[in-house]
């Protein structure tokens, strides 16, 4: 977009602030020079991002919307749009706006890195790790001529190793990771998020010690960062040291009170020191910050599940159900509530829906079966629990339940082998102990 080809003084003096960064005593120069030119896409540009700077979003949105219609071809103007689009949550259109961004400009470094973003905040982690290998590789190039890029490709590698974890591809996000570490060079803030999200990929490799000494490493470098005291607490729980987990969660809550992430975290920790009131209002917490965090809701409702707490369970999938009503997860614990409620046919409607979207998913068949054996059609759960049991060939719920619908057919002996199977699997397993006994002699 090019300036008026005289040179102005309200656009020249409104540039020489925003350089400096001073974007309030910028504004009224271009409101000025607006007033003079009428609504060129240059000046409109330039005022929306001042706007954008003291938080007037959805009046910047309309200044570049307006730009990009008189000037269509310029990717500037479709980046930003796709910037504040993301920042209001309009996640699609923001991934859509940024891919027509790069249609114009493919060497746009930080569009491309704009959009990985937008698939994590998606979960498209294989999407986001596509988009994040093809920007490395460029910059690779770049770099040969502007060593000015190296931090852009320190966060292209940390964004791409968090992706690969995400994956389950932890060897690889580690050996990425590594080579991000290289390219930070003295940057410790940069540094200590690669080290965080390297311990949680050496977490996930079952190496604890080395994971607890790269977020210790991670905390020198950033005392105060409330991502790195969940990574600690995070580490912990899943290492099986709950309790201890609790401190670093709470830190982490303390320095951000809006951490989500930290919530349902804690919210688990608690849960397994049996701290349920603390669990339920954590988890609840998480949903007043974001009401449709869908984590939240299934976190809640299966915690709820677990303590026989069906009406709960219900009550706290619902709202979430009508604004995504095809969740298969969201529907397969609607079902097991419903189930506990004795509202049986209802349940077996959720679960096969939830069926139809998770066709091999061992759990919701094996739930469809229960609900079948409930209203007396056991040798239709049949082959959903043999099909389950494919999937996970030892799983003691799996062959609990299978055994119950195969006393329900008759089948005695088969039923009283598949029990001693789960309960060999499984010792404590309550439910498969009782079904036994249940068994006629």
């Amino acid at each position: 977009m090019a300036l008026a080809p005289a040179p102005d003084p309200d656009l020249q003096t409104g540039l020489q602030y925003i350089r400096a960064g001073w974007f309030d005593r910028a504004e009224p120069h271009f409101r000025t020079a607006l007033g003079r030119y009428g609504e060129r896409p240059d000046i409109l540009h330039f005022l929306a991002v001042c706007l954008s700077q003291r938080g007037a979003f959805s009046e910047a949105e309309g200044l570049w919307r307006k730009a990009l219609a008189k000037d269509p071809g310029e990717p500037l103007l479709s980046y930003n749009l796709a910037l504040v689009a993301r920042r209001q949550g309009r996640l699609d259109e923001a991934a859509r706006r940024l891919r027509d961004t790069l249609r114009r400009q493919p060497d746009h470094f930080e569009a491309r890195a704009a959009l990985a973003s937008v698939h994590m905040d998606q979960a498209r982690y294989a999407a986001a790790e596509r988009e994040l290998a093809e920007l490395a590789g460029k910059l690779d190039v770049a770099i040969q001529e502007d060593a000015a890029l190296k931090p852009l490709q320190a966060r292209a590698r940390n964004m791409m190793g968090y992706a690969l974890y995400r994956l389950g591809r932890s060897a690889e996000a580690i050996d990425v990771l590594d080579m991000a570490l290289v390219d930070a060079e003295e940057d410790s803030t940069r540094r200590s998020q690669i080290l965080g999200d390297r311990a949680l990929a050496l977490g996930a490799l079952g190496h604890h010690d080395e994971a607890f000494g790269a977020v210790q490493q991670a905390l020198e470098l950033a005392p105060d960062s409330a991502p790195l005291h969940h990574v600690l607490g995070f580490l912990l729980h899943f290492a099986g040291r709950s309790e201890e987990a609790i401190e670093p969660l709470q830190r982490a809550l303390e320095l951000d009170p809006s951490f989500a992430v930290a919530m349902k975290t804690l919210a688990l920790a608690q849960a397994a020191t049996g701290n349920d009131g603390d669990a339920v209002d954590l988890l609840q917490q998480a949903l007043q910050v974001k009401p449709r965090d869908r984590d939240a809701v299934l976190q809640l409702s299966l915690h709820h599940l677990e303590r026989n707490r069906f009406a709960e369970a219900l009550e706290t999938l619902e709202p979430y159900l009508k604004e995504a009503p095809d969740d298969a997860r969201a529907l397969n614990n609607q079902g097991m509530a419903l189930r506990g409620l004795q509202r049986f046919n209802e349940a077996r409607r959720a679960l096969k829906r939830a069926s139809r979207v998770l066709t091999d998913d061992p759990f919701v068949l094996t739930n469809l079966g229960r609900v079948l054996v409930d209203l007396q059609r056991a040798a239709e759960a049949r082959p959903l629990h043999e099909k389950a049991l494919k999937s996970l060939p030892g799983d003691s719920r799996l062959l609990t339940h299978y055994g119950s619908c195969l006393a329900a057919l008759g089948e005695f002996d088969k039923a009283l082998e598949t029990l001693d199977a789960a309960l060999a699997a499984d010792p404590d397993n309550e439910e498969a102990l009782a079904e036994r006994m249940r068994l006629p002699a």
